[in-house]
């Protein structure tokens, strides 16, 4: 990064690094330290935990913002590179005599050579490949031998030799790219339900068809679902280029070691909060990249710098006359909306863009900006697609192996090598099987790349220290998938040795190391112990189980869902709950509202649904249960109100109030309730808490006035408050009054709710159907037709209705299904599952689902659990009112 003559700012405290350190650091660069942003800033260094809105000001002026991992990479590059830096495997002394491994006649003769080679001096990048290639060889000839057993046992011992598995991806596989040497592919996978895990890179060495290294936990995953060009290399392949977190670019370190989540050497935010990948070309030095950006220039992107550490900036409040800005003047006749970048030229001093009017290149001097015309013979390397398309040969016979060419062929769960001459599968690797049982080990995050599917029946662990949990007869299947990587780039085969497998997890558990994920394992062994058994619990593969379940037991699962949640879930839980204890009102059983308005965790919330459950169960003819639960929100009302509740409050103690025979303190009541509609955000919504309470408690000509269309006016959030309402007054029989409000303000032609379509046929009301919803929706024939049935006398559908040996073969059809969505991918599958089932009415089969959603987000476990028992109670997902 050049500074000479720039103006930089420090923003925050550096670790182990001071103020002054860096101000001398950067001013020894030839820059410019101030205080404090201003026009004439040119770059930012922000600390770690610097606020956004501190640096919003920069932002807003287009300047660039660079994290402290920059600053560090700037001073320690113009202190000169270190002696670790400049170390090459030559340093390391000769492991022994190429040219003798080359030309050993038999094994014994290799197996000398080895004998006397200095292993403390061998260098993989160097000596790796040429023993592997003569072991090959040799194995050919005379089949597996004691040179390879031997070679093997010395390259495990080295520091960073390990077992790796190649089923990294749990989603689909959305981009895929060859190094430029051919040597290396990357894979890329986008995130699954698990938002926060991220994507997944996996790097695999052609010459073997052997993945040899995974990189969990890329943020936001590698890519988006068909975007191509997600991947690209470095020249050297040292370097990996990825778009990835939705809308950033960076580079990374294709052999790193996997820490669990898989930070960038450097990135780039440059798209100010775009929903998708940018356009972007990597440059061949993988230290820059171009980025679309749609800035206000001649081409539309810029060019940042991917050295190291993060970048944050908004090329659109830039000046135009910015470094990274590409703001040179166009040819005559080209217009900037017909150009589009293609990559870089091999020098990485030009970029090369396409006129498609004029269906020519064009060249971008990065020196000096000017575009034009590019050289014929000069073609853009590093193109912005970057992608495999079908069969990509990786030709590494230019290396000291002087192994062939392999042919790669990749789509979203299979990639496959093979030798383009003779046809031989090297590797063929199929993702995202699911096995029916369980994996061996389940843990969140311990075992993260140790299970995998060795076919569409078996769960097998990968350990890196070389165990396998997996059927000791399919060796030869285990060896033809797994490898020893030698570090994080070289494949050895493990058919020359080294694996072990076993059968179970307590073998393993006595074969593997103290710490890590064998201390995992002990665990899982200790917990089976305690339980008494030997094997882990298997399923006995019958599904759904005997719908035995009630919905007391539903209620149950919802309340449990919603008390493990922490308090940053209070929003949602306190409005579920409120529900639920309604609906326990409403169907007369006042214990169970109690036990869930002890629940409710918010008191002003609590003391609101007091008020109503009392309401309801008053109107039910149940006042001397609703006493007692209503003395508890006359004793804390006041004390509850706040400006945001206010209206709810005051209106559920109006309704309680008046049901329990209080008109004087229901008129009081009331009157404050009408005052705070207008003072409120959301009037609209506040409205129909007041009409609701009106409504319940007997005050239905007052309820009208308040939708009146003189008194309401325009309402901005109609659709959403009033779907509930209407479905509030279907479901209580008031079908005159749900017919008054649609005609006020949702007439025929709108968008009338579809949750109607259900309980108007079964009310046996084809001719609201018709009136209703007519060109609203389509209603099939069937419709009308059982809606006809039930008018003339058919029984209507009970709730929670009996599931039907149909329903039942439905519903496994489906669970099977689900069954082989890969684990990332399958919270949306199974919340939808929950519900078919609840529409069903086989609540056991609900409950059994509920236990595979986490319920440590309340959108997952608790909303399903909540949304069942809306649907089995009242035929729809909406909580009642």
């Amino acid at each position: 990064m050049d500074l000479q003559g720039k103006t930089v700012v420090l923003m925050g405290r550096f670790h182990e690094l001071s103020q002054a350190t860096a101000k001398a650091g950067l001013e020894a660069l030839g820059a410019r330290v101030s205080g404090s942003v201003s026009g004439k800033t040119d770059v930012v260094f922000r600390a770690h935990g610097v606020r956004g809105v501190k640096v919003g000001s920069a932002s807003t002026r287009g300047i660039p913002i660079y994290d402290w991992k920059t600053l560090r990479m700037v001073l320690e590059k113009a202190a000169g590179p270190s002696a670790e830096d400049e170390s090459t495997p030559s340093d390391l002394g000769v492991f022994a005599d190429h040219a003798s491994i080359a030309s050993a006649v038999d094994a014994d003769a290799l197996l000398d050579v080895l004998y006397d080679a200095d292993w403390t001096s061998f260098a993989a990048e160097r000596d790796l490949p040429p023993l592997r290639a003569r072991l090959w060889k040799l194995e050919q000839d005379h089949g597996i031998t004691d040179a390879h057993h031997f070679a093997t046992r010395r390259i495990r011992d080295l520091a960073d030799t390990r077992l790796q598995q190649p089923f990294g991806h749990v989603t689909e596989i959305e981009s895929s790219a060859a190094s430029p040497c051919g040597r290396y592919l990357a894979t890329g996978s986008w995130v699954g339900d698990e938002y926060h895990r991220g994507g997944v890179l996996q790097i695999w060495e052609t010459a073997t068809g052997r993945c040899v290294n995974v990189l969990h936990g890329v943020p936001g995953g590698v890519g988006w679902p068909d975007y191509d060009g997600a991947i690209q290399w470095s020249d050297d392949g040292t370097r990996v280029g990825l778009a990835y977190n939705t809308n950033q670019v960076g580079v990374f370190d294709p052999f790193a070691v996997g820490t669990g989540t898989t930070y960038p050497l450097a990135s780039a935010d440059v798209t100010d909060g775009s929903s998708r990948p940018p356009h972007w070309a990597l440059a061949p030095d993988g230290r820059s990249a171009y980025v679309a950006s749609g800035s206000p220039c001649a081409i539309r992107g810029c060019v940042v710098p991917l050295e190291a550490g993060d970048l944050f900036w908004l090329p659109n409040y830039a000046p135009s006359t910015h470094p990274y800005l590409l703001n040179g003047t166009l040819p005559d006749g080209v217009a900037e909306d017909d150009l589009s970048v293609l990559g870089w030229s091999p020098d990485g001093a030009r970029l090369h863009a396409y006129d498609a009017r004029t269906k020519r290149d064009l060249a971008i001097d990065l020196a000096t900006k000017e575009v034009t015309w590019a050289p014929e013979n000069e073609a853009a390397s590093h193109a912005a697609s970057g992608e495999l398309s079908g069969a990509l040969s990786g030709d590494t016979s230019g290396d000291t192996s002087g192994e062939p060419s392999v042919a790669v062929s990749v789509d979203g769960t299979r990639v496959t090598f093979r030798r383009p001459g003779t046809g031989e599968v090297l590797g063929d690797f199929t993702f995202l099987r699911e096995p029916p049982s369980d994996p061996l080990l389940e843990h969140p995050y311990a075992f993260e790349g140790i299970n995998f599917a060795l076919d569409d029946g078996t769960w097998c662990a990968a350990f890196e220290e070389g165990l396998v949990i997996g059927p000791p007869d399919r060796r030869e299947d285990l060896e033809a998938v797994l490898a020893w990587s030698v570090d994080r780039r070289f494949a050895w085969p493990v058919r020359w040795g080294g694996l072990e497998i076993v059968p179970d997890v307590r073998t393993a558990a006595e074969l593997l190391n103290e710490t890590g994920p064998g201390h995992y394992v002990r665990e899982i062994v200790q917990e089976l112990d305690a339980a008494g058994t030997t094997v882990s619990p298997a399923k006995d593969g019958i599904w759904p189980p005997p719908n035995t379940a009630t919905t007391d037991d539903l209620f149950a699962a919802a309340k449990e869902a919603a008390s493990v949640l922490g308090g940053n879930w209070n929003f949602a839980v306190n409005e579920e709950l409120r529900g639920a204890a309604r609906l326990r009102a409403r169907r007369g059983e006042p214990e169970g509202a109690v036990e869930l308005l002890d629940a409710i965790p918010d008191a002003d919330q609590r003391v609101m649904a007091s008020a109503e459950v009392a309401m309801i169960l008053a109107r039910a003819g149940l006042p001397e249960q609703a006493r007692p639960i209503f003395a508890y929100a006359e004793a804390h009302a006041e004390a509850s109100l706040t400006p945001h509740d206010s209206v709810d409050i005051t209106s559920a103690m109006a309704g309680a109030h008046q049901a329990l025979g209080d008109q004087a303190a229901a008129d009081a009541w009331f009157t404050r309730a009408r005052a705070g509609i207008a003072t409120d955000s959301n009037p609209w919504n506040k409205r129909l808490r007041v009409i609701w309470a009106l409504t319940e408690c007997g005050r239905v000509d007052e309820a009208r006035e308040l939708w009146a269309p003189d008194e309401v006016g325009d309402q901005s959030s109609l659709d959403r408050d009033t779907e509930p309402w209407l479905l509030y007054l279907v479901g209580t029989g008031r079908l005159d009054l749900a017919e008054e409000f649609l005609e006020a303000w949702v007439p025929p032609g709108m968008d009338r709710p579809s949750s109607l379509i259900r309980p108007l046929t079964e009310l046996g009301r084809p001719d609201l159907l018709r009136s209703w919803l007519d060109g609203c929706w389509y209603i099939p024939d069937e419709t009308y037709e059982r809606a006809q049935a039930v008018a003339d006398g058919a029984p209507s559908r009970s709730l929670p209705p009996t599931p039907t040996e149909a329903d039942v073969a439905d519903l496994t059809e489906a669970h099977v299904a689900w069954l082989k969505t890969p684990r990332a991918r399958r919270k949306i599958p199974v919340r939808d599952l929950v519900q078919k089932a609840a529409d069903l009415g086989h609540l056991s089969a609900v409950l059994d689902l509920l236990g595979e959603l986490p319920t440590d987000d309340f959108n997952d476990r608790a909303a399903a659990a909540f949304s069942a028992l809306w649907i089995v109670s009242t035929g729809h997902d909406r909580a009642p009112w």
